[in-house]
This record gives C-alpha cells, sequence and structure tokens, in this order.
C-alpha cells in the first residue's frame, strides 16, 4: 500500500497520549478517525494524500474535508459521508457500496471508474465533477441535477430517474439497464450505441431522440412518441409498440424481431434493410406473423420514389414514349410496380419522377439502384435517338397508334414470362349465400347478373387475374387500398340486388402458375387460401380482412375503420388448425 507523504502516520499523534503503530490497514483507520483528521489533514495539507487499495467497513466520516485527497482502488462499505467534503478529491476507481453521502459535496471531483452502487446521493453536489466510465447502480437520482454532468459512457443501470430532465443530453455508450426513466424528458437527447434494455419508458418524452445502435430489446414503448427518432441500426427485438408514434421514424437496419405492432403510426417511416423474423400486428401478441428476408420492407415501406435526371429537355416523342420506359423497368424486375408521379422541367435539364409501389423481392436500396443504372441506359438511347430524323418520324407515327397494334399482343407476350414468377397481391375470395337452394332457371338468371354486375367494378379496380367459378370470384389487386375499395363496392352493388355474399381479403406472397385444365394462368400461395379462410369466417355482408390488409390500407386511405373481431377457423392452414380462434378484422365506411 502507498501513503504519499504520510511519514508521520506512525508517530505519536499530537493530541492523542497513545502511540499509533498497529498495522498499515489499522494506520489507515486511525488515521480516518473524526477526532484525528481535521487536524492531521490542516498539518499536512500542503502535501498530496493518498489512499490505495484500502478496505474500509461501516465507517462514520460526515462531516470531514476529503478535498483533493485521493482514494484509489479502495472499497467503502456501509460508510456514512453526510455532509462530507470531497472538493477536487481523485476516487478513481473506487466503490463504495450501501454508503450514505446526503449534502456531499463532490465539486470538481475526479470520478473515473468510480462505483456507486445503492448508495445515498440525495441532495449531493456534483457541479464540474469528472464522469469517465463512472458507475452508479440500483441508486435514487430522481432528484439529482444531471444537466451539469458529461453522462457519455456513464452506467446507470437499475438507477431511478424518474422526472428528469436529461433533454439534449448525450448519453453515448452509456449503459441503463433496467432504468427508470418513467415520466422522464429526454426530447432531442443521444442514446447512440447506449444500452437501455429493460429500462422503463412509460410516459417519457422522447421526441426526436437518436437511438443509433442502441439496445432497446424489451422496453414497453407502446403510445410513446417516436416520431423522427433516429432509430438507425437499434435492436428492438421484445418491444411493445403499441400505439406507438413512428411516423417520420429512422429505422433503418433496426432489428424488430419479435415486437408488438398494433395500432402503430408508421407514415413516412424509412425502414430501409429493416430486419424483422417475425411480429405481432394484434394487441395481445396471440397471432405471430412470420416474414421472409427482406419481405417486411417490401409489405410496409413508404412507396419509394426515383427520380431519373436527363440532361436535356424532353420533346413530345420521349413523353410519350414514358410509359414505354416504365413497362420496359418492370420488365426488367419482374414483381416491381412503377407507376409515372411527375415530369418537370428543371435547370438544365428534365426531372421525371417514378413511384415504386411494389419493391418485389429486391431491398430498396438495390431497386432503386437497378432502376437507375437501367434508366441511364435508355436516356442515352433516347438522346441518340434524336439526331436520326427517319426514326424519329417512324417513332411519332408508331406512338400513336401503339395502343391499338401493340398493347394488346404485349400484355399477352408478358403473360407467357409471368409463370412460376412471385408478386405479392393482395388477394380477394367472394362466395354467395344460399347458391345450392336456388332453382335451376334461378341459378341461370342470378349468376349472370351476378357475373354482369362484377365486371366493370373489377376494371374500376384494375383487378388482376380475375376468376368466377359458379358463384364465387377470386381475384387479386396491387395494394390494399384497391382491394379494399373494390370490396366495399361489390358489397354494396350486389346487396343492392339482394344477394347475400361474404369477402375475406389477404396480402402476400403469390406464385403464378399454368393450369393445365384451363390453360390460363393461375394463382398459388398462403394469400389465396388465406382469403378462402377469411371469405368462410364471415357472416353473409361482411368483408373480413387480415392484419396485413388492415395495415397496409389505413397508410393509403383513411374512408375505412377495421374493427378487430376473434374468428374460428374453419379449415386448417399451416401451423393453425381448424376451429383456432384467430383475429380479423372486419371492414366498416366511414
Amino acid at each position: 500500500m502507498n501513503y504519499n507523504n504520510l511519514s508521520n502516520l506512525k508517530s505519536k499523534n499530537e493530541e492523542s497520549s497513545t502511540s499509533i503503530e498497529p498495522t498499515a490497514l489499522t494506520e489507515a483507520l486511525c488515521l480516518l478517525d473524526p477526532a484525528i483528521w481535521p487536524q492531521w489533514k490542516a498539518t499536512n495539507n500542503q502535501s498530496e494524500i493518498a489512499f490505495e487499495d484500502e478496505d474500509f467497513q461501516e465507517l462514520d466520516l460526515s462531516g470531514l474535508d476529503f478535498s483533493k485527497v485521493r482514494f484509489i482502488n479502495c472499497h467503502f462499505n456501509h460508510c456514512k459521508f453526510q455532509n462530507t467534503n470531497f472538493i477536487s478529491a481523485n476516487l478513481h476507481n473506487s466503490e463504495f457500496i450501501h454508503c450514505d453521502f446526503l449534502g456531499s459535496s463532490f465539486i470538481a471531483a475526479e470520478l473515473d471508474g468510480t462505483a456507486f452502487r445503492k448508495c445515498q446521493l440525495e441532495q449531493v453536489n456534483f457541479l464540474t465533477a469528472q464522469f469517465k466510465k463512472t458507475i452508479i447502480v440500483n441508486t435514487d437520482l430522481s432528484h439529482i441535477d444531471l444537466q451539469s454532468i458529461d453522462l457519455r459512457g456513464i452506467t446507470l443501470d437499475g438507477c431511478d430517474l424518474r422526472k428528469q430532465n436529461l433533454a439534449g443530453k448525450d448519453l453515448s455508450y452509456a449503459s441503463l439497464k433496467r432504468a427508470d426513466l418513467r415520466g422522464a424528458t429526454l426530447s432531442k437527447a443521444i442514446f447512440n450505441h447506449a444500452n437501455l434494455s429493460s429500462a422503463l419508458l412509460a410516459a417519457t418524452h422522447v421526441e426526436k431522440c437518436q437511438f443509433k445502435h442502441a439496445n432497446l430489446s424489451g422496453i414497453n414503448l407502446s403510445t410513446l412518441d417516436l416520431s423522427q427518432a433516429n432509430l438507425n441500426s437499434a435492436n428492438l427485438t421484445g418491444c411493445n409498440l403499441s400505439g406507438t408514434n413512428l411516423s417520420e421514424a429512422n429505422l433503418t437496419k433496426a432489428n424488430i424481431t419479435n415486437t408488438i405492432l398494433f395500432n402503430i403510426n408508421s407514415i413516412g417511416w424509412d425502414i430501409s434493410g429493416i430486419f424483422c423474423e417475425y411480429a405481432y400486428w394484434d394487441q395481445d401478441a396471440t397471432t405471430k406473423t412470420s416474414y421472409s428476408e427482406n419481405e417486411f420492407e417490401r409489405m410496409y415501406a413508404e412507396s419509394l420514389t426515383i427520380d431519373l435526371k436527363y440532361d436535356f429537355r424532353l420533346t413530345a416523342n420521349e413523353i410519350a414514349t414514358l410509359p414505354i420506359l416504365i413497362e420496359h423497368l418492370q420488365a426488367c424486375h419482374w414483381g416491381v410496380s412503377l407507376r409515372l408521379k411527375s415530369v418537370k422541367d428543371v435547370a438544365g435539364g428534365a426531372l421525371v419522377e417514378l413511384v415504386v409501389d411494389e419493391v418485389g423481392h429486391y431491398s430498396v436500396k438495390e431497386l432503386e439502384n437497378s432502376l437507375k443504372e437501367e434508366s441511364r441506359r435508355i436516356q442515352n438511347a433516347q438522346l441518340a435517338m434524336r439526331a436520326d430524323k427517319n426514326m424519329t418520324k417512324q417513332l411519332r407515327e408508331a406512338v400513336a397508334g401503339i395502343k391499338d397494334k401493340f398493347w394488346p399482343r404485349l400484355l399477352e407476350l408478358a403473360a407467357e414470362y409471368e409463370i412460376d414468377q412471385v408478386r405479392n397481391f393482395c388477394v380477394l375470395f367472394i362466395d354467395l349465400k344460399g347458391f345450392t337452394q336456388w332453382s335451376d332457371v334461378t341459378i341461370s338468371e342470378r349468376l349472370s347478373l351476378f357475373r354482369g354486375l362484377l365486371k366493370p367494378i373489377l376494371a374500376k379496380w384494375n383487378a388482376s387475374y380475375p376468376n368466377m367459378e359458379g358463384d364465387s370470384l377470386r381475384a387479386t389487386f396491387k395494394n390494399a387500398r384497391s382491394a379494399v375499395e373494390c370490396a366495399w363496392m361489390i358489397r354494396h352493388v350486389l346487396v343492392a340486388a339482394e344477394f347475400e355474399l361474404r369477402i375475406g381479403i389477404d396480402l402476400g406472397e403469390v406464385t403464378i402458375v399454368h393450369n393445365e385444365v384451363t390453360e390460363q394462368s393461375d394463382l398459388e400461395g398462403s394469400a389465396v387460401s388465406m382469403a378462402s379462410r377469411l371469405e368462410s369466417m364471415a357472416s353473409s355482408g361482411q368483408i373480413y380482412v387480415s392484419e396485413k390488409v388492415k395495415h397496409y390500407a389505413e397508410q393509403q386511405t383513411s374512408n375505412f375503420k377495421f374493427k378487430p373481431v376473434k374468428s374460428q377457423l374453419t379449415k386448417s392452414i399451416g401451423t393453425k388448425l381448424a376451429g383456432d380462434w384467430i383475429e380479423v378484422y372486419d371492414v366498416e365506411k366511414v
């Protein structure tokens, strides 16, 4: 042990009649005797006083002056330091367990690696203290002003931080495992690389916080406002996000496996590269929805916008051929759905904006780069074509008649190349009730009316792969809004025509196959099966949709509300058996 400048420790104290010549540990204890320390400290105030590797148990050191004293690697257990002065003291790597620091002052103290475990820190003054890798565990800090403290890299595991104002504070690399932050203000705080696993955050203000690479696993984040929060690469596994506002939040490369996503606000969120093996969209977390690689991003990402910059202004020919450019890009990227958003004149050229409605099996970044690369190739060809006046004339004439002359054949060719392709579709199933009870004459008349009423409605909502068999219909749609809008119109029209019907809609991967019997393209996949199950569970006049359809439709339209309903499967599907109760949604018009 090293006692710098404590040479008279073993000499007889001037105020005592007893010689102090025991072991080193006893010498240290004797020196800290409240009857000895004040005068000894005053006598040796000009010297560096240091205690190293000492172990102190159940001492009452209240009111003593330890200013500028060095306690290095020391251990204090169940000691009292009420109103003790640690101004400019160095407590490097020392540990305090169950110690009482009520009213003590640590102004300008060096707390590098210092540990406070289950200590009483009420009314402690930490002004300008140097916190570096400081550890404070299972301690009530609710009445400590932390605004003046550098909290980067600090450990506050299990601490009571209720109602703390940490707005704008930088807690990067801090550890707050199991910390109680209920009611705290954390707006714009920085928690990059921090560990907040199992922390309590109810009623906490977390607007615009940064959680890049942070560990938030197991936290109940329900109803919190995480709008515009930066959660890039954050670990959110096992979190409850029910009712959480994630609008405009950055969730790129975040892990949200095993989260509850009931009734979240996801408008404008960025989920590029997000990782999700499975999640729960129901409030009770009883229905598990699994996702393949990149599937969650493809299904729930905000529509991607691709900007195609032309270094020249577009002619009428080039504008007229934009639909062909879009068709070409879709043909090169199976499962991708594009639409033209705008064509603008900009400085030095033109800007064409395309909206990606469906990203197919691609990741968002991969698709964006691929579309831009292919577009550049076409742009160069368009520019080269300008110099060929004969081709320009022929193109103008061809474009004028392209719809009637080429479009039907182009659709036929596209169908030939669709077989065995996988796409994300909304699948709609309709079944008429009471069909088997009709007479032969009635069946023929009613089915003719049924099909006649359906065809214009399906055309209005661009339904694909319609298949009418007897009293049932199956059709697909590129997005949930079109499927729900079409279903509601079908219900409205057919009910008015005195038909009783049930409708089910699901969203998911569908495989386009060749039907050897009908020689037509047909559909297979879990979404097809689930839509059929939903239809069979519905009562007359009801439209039942899955959680995926409900979530996606809510992002695209506010014309409907979705009422959760517990219903029994009439037929097994996947791991769910006939008779199992699942949560579905009954569609109602707002």
